[in-house]
């Protein structure tokens, strides 16, 4: 039988080739672990892959390592991804890293300005099984309009990508992934290993 759980989902930033982590990731790694001690959580989901050149750090392999060594999380309570390249992949290897639980309920936490769009994809592959609830931890972006501009962006281009896909079907999502999506066919980055197939 499924275990039911609550679980918080951070999602990564940046990082550098040491694997000292970005201002942003930092503020969402802290925004996760206070809401993770004062509530319930089951479990902590981080994600992201390997995405610099001049490294072959995991950042979600990082992040988790940062809550363990810097905030004291059981490691036993920590589950991570690294396959995700984005925040569509963030949410689709998430819920399949959780296949084996009910998730009755998922705090995402991004940036404050990446909010919208993350709980727009979240929604698409969670819902209605799973609550989701996105936060975004506080950024000091000067840039704020363009950033703006380029998540409304954003969230068109994943409303065109996906269009007519069974968000429900696995094998839709990744073969949508693997020849529609840029950071997974290959045009801008390698393409997945074979286990990426279902």
């Amino acid at each position: 039988m499924r275990r039911n759980i609550r679980v918080i989902a951070v999602l990564a930033h940046l990082m550098d080739k040491n694997g000292v982590l970005g201002e942003e990731t930092v503020a969402r790694i802290e925004a996760a672990f206070e809401q993770y001690e004062c509530s319930k959580f089951d479990y902590i989901i981080t994600s992201g892959w390997d995405y610099r050149d001049d490294s072959n750090l995991m950042i979600g392999a990082v992040v988790a390592e940062c809550l363990v060594d810097r905030y004291g999380v059981d490691v036993n309570h920590i589950i991570v991804d690294i396959n995700s390249r984005d925040t569509v992949g963030d949410a689709f290897f998430i819920r399949r890293r959780l296949c084996d639980f009910i998730v009755s309920e998922m705090l995402v936490v991004t940036s404050d300005y990446h909010v919208e769009r993350t709980g727009l994809i979240f929604k698409k592959f969670f819902s209605p099984a799973t609550k989701i609830k996105v936060i975004g931890a506080k950024t000091n972006v000067v840039n704020r309009e363009s950033i703006e501009s380029h998540e409304n962006s954003s969230i068109d281009v994943f409303s065109r990508t996906f269009q007519g896909v069974d968000f429900s079907s696995d094998n839709e999502v990744v073969n949508t992934l693997t020849t529609k999506h840029p950071f997974y066919n290959g045009s801008i980055y390698r393409k997945p290993l074979a286990d990426f197939s279902i």
